[in-house]
């Protein structure tokens, strides 16, 4: 319904889920992206947003949608309220519908000192009138833990008209999801104090937050990857991941090109068939020319097989495919 093609804009964060890409690409519109500063923790730029913009309309692209990815997939980034108000006045200036993409805002490492806010919060205690559609799933939380598939969006500063419209699309699906709407209602209604499965309810999500909260843990992996060479590693506050970046040598990216592959996606294989470590590359979620990452897990058990087996396979990488 926000695509109408082909001149239509969609600005989106890069890296980015690839999601997003290809469902624009399926509508015909246009992407217009919007680098994310790893140099700043992955940090979201007004300004680089606004260049975003301009760049696009110089080609003739009207932009009609921004996505926000908060806390940040792959990236783990979480925004601050003073970003996200900045961002809402942007949105406000270029008439723009923001989609926020808040489905890792249960997967948080320091809830108590940066906790998750909704945008919703922020476009109503601006009383902006801005379109906001914020999306949540039960995938991810603690919930369907990356199996169990259902979410759901909901719609702030939007039209009944065009709500209307949004039912009778849905209503052409025959066939409900139907365990997806249970997982949603059990996220959106949880046990409450007096439930009989409240003891048990409030246990499993407390094991699962603490384990988010290991600092130890991801500190650990952090510390590690940034101490190896040709790598550097910002620590995440949100989100189950981290995604380093690697320096390869012009022999490696030359072994990756003669393999028909993107040199980090040959980085992952290489990876992967030596350890059974699996990551996926950071070409498919977009980055700046040249620059090559992977995004990994960071709640694993074992934390110190699986860090030293990445230690030894990359000096190992390094040492095969030498400068």
């Amino acid at each position: 319904m926000l695509i109408a093609p082909p001149n239509c804009g969609v600005l989106i964060p890069i890296p980015q889920c690839p999601l997003y890409t290809a469902t624009i690409a399926q509508f015909s519109g246009t992407t217009v992206p919007y680098y994310l500063d790893e140099t700043s923790g992955w940090s979201t730029s007004v300004k680089s947003v606004e260049a975003a913009i301009e760049k696009a309309t110089s080609k003739g692209v009207t932009t009609k949608v921004l996505v926000i990815i908060n806390p940040g997939n792959p990236t783990g980034a979480l925004l601050d309220q003073e970003t996200q108000a900045r961002l809402v006045e942007l949105c406000e200036k270029h008439s723009l519908i923001l989609l926020a993409d808040e489905v890792y805002q249960d997967n948080l490492r320091r809830r108590d000192t940066s906790p998750f806010t909704s945008f919703k919060k922020v476009v109503a205690q601006t009383q902006s009138p801005i379109p906001l559609v914020s999306f949540h799933s039960i995938s991810k939380g603690v919930s369907g833990e990356c199996g169990r598939r259902g979410g759901y969006f909901e719609c702030t500063n939007i039209s009944d008209g065009v709500i209307a419209q949004m039912y009778k699309m849905v209503s052409f699906g025959w066939s409900s999801p139907l365990l997806g709407q249970i997982g949603v209602n059990c996220m959106v209604r949880p046990p409450k104090a007096g439930d009989e499965s409240y003891p048990l309810w409030k246990k499993e999500t407390r094991e699962i937050h603490e384990a988010l909260a290991a600092r130890n843990r991801t500190q650990l992996m952090v510390a590690r990857l940034n101490s190896l060479p040709g790598v550097s590693c910002v620590d995440s506050l949100g989100t189950l991941y981290l995604h380093p970046r690697i320096e390869l040598s012009e022999s490696a990216i030359s072994a990756a090109r003669a393999a028909g592959k993107e040199p980090d996606a040959f980085y992952s294989l290489e990876l992967l068939d030596q350890t059974g470590i699996c990551v996926t590359p950071g070409s498919g979620f977009g980055q700046k020319e040249n620059n090559w990452h992977y995004r990994l897990t960071c709640l694993c058990p074992g934390i110190e097989e699986y860090v030293s087996k990445l230690e030894a396979f990359h000096k190992s990488f390094l040492e095969k495919y030498c400068a």
